[in-house]
């Protein structure tokens, strides 16, 4: 959101007039965490990287230690907490993102009591609000609370884009509409994690694509409440995992409350882009409360020589009308063992890749989008034992988030998060 406008939108659509209200009810419930006591700042300096701040009272008896824990692109930040045009209880910080860059900027989340020792809470529901932007300027938010995180968001909308890294969730804005305000009234443009397992720290990420010929500054918002995104009947998904194994992706799904639900069709791509079908599960319910379980196992050749697969679920009515699943995005697996070391991370020109192989070959380092694209290739023969390559010609990319991919003698062996500066 642009943090020159001062008043509301008054958006209200037939569609999301239906979604807001199934889902009040879970709505109205109040925030796990409120940011509405303002920051002292600890150590550093102000609104630089590595500045802790502690916001107190965000919850009973707990305090949280903010730092600013790393930046992309060149963003920078403008405002640690801005209550001012967003919720209150909300996490509010004004990005400034440069002149045609890929900028975000992580902050560190630690809980502490009192005492100012560390300390866990039960669980968390973190929601990243209006994710919007324009033609030339796409916003981005990344949430991590660890292992055994869910997200869930409007699987209706083609507003925003989310994708799994590892236990990280990033949610980017492809639509380019504008949205006043940074409230939860555009569920459009938001997603949510939440883990119920006890949680000490976590990580937020708030920037955007900012391929305009100024800087911007965006008001971003990460609210600590669940929500419902409600699918539209006949049909509310529980969940929907996908696990690689062994070149076998298993996947399974749980549906709530299915109403004239004649059948599922498991789709699949290898680009994020274009998707088949490539099996049918019928045995839907045609009227019936509570959950119903299925599964489905995909261990198709073509999975041989995949490093990153894309699934969806394609749900059809009995009177032929359909709606889509979020879609998840399965990183292959391999059984060799073999790790890399990747340095410099962040990297700026080259990246030095670092393993040791079984025995002797050819490996290949690859680096690719999020969206699972291949932007650069390095291989080389490698021996038994300790090896190295370095990969050139990334120095053009794009700042931002990539993965680096290791293929030793035909097989993946290992993935790893890296940063572009």
């Amino acid at each position: 959101m642009k943090t020159n406008f001062t008043i509301l939108k008054n958006f209200m659509s037939l569609t999301a007039a239906i979604i807001i209200s199934a889902s009040a009810k879970a709505d109205n419930l109040a925030p796990i965490l409120s940011f509405t006591n303002a920051p002292t700042l600890q150590s550093g300096s102000a609104l630089q990287v590595g500045a802790v701040y502690k916001f107190t009272n965000v919850a009973s008896g707990t305090d949280v230690l903010v730092t600013i824990f790393s930046a992309t692109g060149g963003a920078t930040v403008a405002m640690l907490d801005d209550n001012s045009l967003t919720k209150p209880e909300a996490f509010s910080p004004q990005i400034r993102v440069p002149a045609n860059s890929n900028g975000m900027v992580t902050f560190k989340f630690d809980f502490i009591n009192g005492g100012g020792n560390p300390k866990s809470i039960a669980m968390l529901a973190a929601t990243a609000m209006d994710i919007d932007g324009n033609s030339t300027m796409h916003e981005m938010d990344a949430i991590n609370l660890g292992s055994g995180a869910v997200v869930s968001y409007l699987v209706n909308t083609l507003e925003i884009s989310v994708q799994q890294n590892g236990t990280e969730f990033l949610g980017t804005n492809i639509a380019g509409n504008e949205y006043t305000g940074v409230d939860t009234s555009a569920k459009q443009v938001m997603f949510t994690v939440s883990n119920s397992s006890p949680i000490s720290s976590f990580t937020y990420s708030a920037g955007a694509n900012n391929q305009t010929s100024g800087v911007v500054t965006r008001q971003k918002g990460i609210y600590f409440k669940g929500f419902d995104y409600l699918t539209f009947l006949p049909v509310k998904y529980r969940s929907f995992d996908a696990v690689a194994n062994d070149n076998v992706v298993t996947l399974k799904w749980i549906t709530e409350n299915e109403i004239n639900n004649h059948h599922f069709e498991v789709e699949r791509s290898f680009d994020g882009t274009s998707f088949k079908t490539i099996g049918m599960v019928l045995d839907g319910s045609a009227a019936g409360s509570g959950s119903k379980s299925y599964m489905m196992k995909d261990n198709s050749a073509a999975l041989m020589d995949a490093s990153v697969v894309y699934y969806r679920l394609k749900q059809v009515d009995l009177d032929g009308k359909y709606t889509y699943s979020n879609t998840l995005l399965v990183r292959m697996q391999s059984i060799s063992g073999v790790k890399m070391q990747v340095s410099p991370n962040p990297f700026a020109e080259n990246l030095n890749v670092r393993f040791t192989a079984s025995e002797a070959g050819t490996a290949q380092v690859q680096i690719i989008t999020v969206n699972g694209q291949k932007v650069q290739v390095q291989q080389a023969a490698i021996g038994k034992g300790n090896n190295s390559i370095q990969v050139q010609g990334i120095s053009k990319l794009n700042p931002g988030i990539y993965i680096a991919q290791l293929v030793v003698n035909g097989v993946v062996t290992d993935n790893q998060k890296i940063i572009k500066n």
